[in-house]
């Protein structure tokens, strides 16, 4: 039996976690006028956020693309026909149409290919929340699971992989429509950095407003304190960061320090997520006992 797991560029999936079992299908994206595939032609980070950083209206601002079912099969039929069933860890429909696509395409491959599985998992998460995922499926598919087994772990992962995020330019959210102006501009002349994580049913949610930037890297690590499953169980705790690097790397010292972890990794944050959040985004990425914070009014109404 071959499986492949496969994923989107929204995984942030780092090259130097990627193995022979997993396949992270490219996004394309447009930073003033100029489209990239992610490919045959991209940008470095530092050309990206700087581009952000520079973006004076939302016009001006990098433009992402979702896949489309069409692209989808494209990026499928080479592993279906190399002999493989698929796991594809979906991105979150919460934030996307591209789950949807993913499994318009599914659905017809299926027919197109009888004789292989094809399984579409929503990772009900975004950026290295969604990849961590992916990271832990293929461990479990090195341990030689079952198709089947993968199938339902990938399930029970995309409630207990999280994130916590807290973002450096509140106007880079007024521009991205997450922000009224008023909002945005008194928050960066207070020097206010919201929080946010990903919950339950997979959206970006604000939790917590903290003056300075020291401030909210504490909240987190209370968040993170309060939510992780316990140590021993946390085999890859990630930092990730938008062109942060110095100050990821400080965080990941308070979490070895405070914890002992034995494997850390510090991730980019690459162009479609970064689009979103903008330059100077930290964010904590681990396994989480729930999914749910108190004052999180999005599942208040989803419920």
């Amino acid at each position: 039996m071959k499986i492949m797991i496969t994923a989107e560029a929204t995984s942030d999936y780092p090259k130097d976690l990627l193995t022979e079992n997993i396949t992270i299908f490219p996004m394309s994206y447009t930073v003033n006028g100029v489209a990239y595939d992610g490919v045959t032609s991209d940008l470095s980070p530092k050309e990206f956020y700087d581009a952000c950083r520079n973006a004076k209206t939302k016009e001006d601002l990098p433009q992402t693309s979702m896949i489309t079912a069409y692209q989808a099969k494209e990026y499928f039929k080479p592993i279906l026909d190399k002999g493989y069933d698929v796991i594809h860890i979906g991105f979150t429909k919460a934030l996307s149409g591209t789950y949807d696509q993913m499994c318009m395409a599914a659905k017809e491959l299926q027919e197109e290919y009888p004789d292989r599985k094809i399984t579409i998992v929503e990772s009900r998460s975004a950026a290295f929340v969604q990849g961590l995922l992916v990271w832990y499926v293929d461990q479990k598919l090195q341990s030689g699971a079952s198709y089947e087994e993968l199938v339902e772990y990938a399930e029970y992962l995309s409630l207990h992989t999280a994130g916590y995020f807290t973002i450096d330019d509140m106007k880079h959210l007024y521009r991205t429509g997450r922000a009224s102006k008023t909002q945005a501009f008194l928050g960066d002349a207070l020097q206010i950095k919201p929080i946010l994580y990903i919950n339950k049913v997979g959206k970006l949610v604000p939790i917590s407003k903290q003056i300075s930037h020291k401030k909210a890297m504490k909240t987190m690590l209370e968040y993170f304190d309060k939510r992780m499953m316990p140590v021993e169980e946390q085999k890859l705790v990630a930092v990730m960061h938008a062109d942060a690097y110095d100050e990821a790397k400080i965080l990941e010292k308070a979490l070895i320090d405070k914890y002992g972890f034995k494997n850390t990794v510090i991730v980019d944050v690459g162009p479609i997520i970064g689009t979103h959040v903008g330059a100077g985004m930290l964010a904590f990425i681990f396994l989480s006992v729930d999914k749910a914070e108190p004052n999180d009014k999005e599942l208040e109404s989803a419920e």
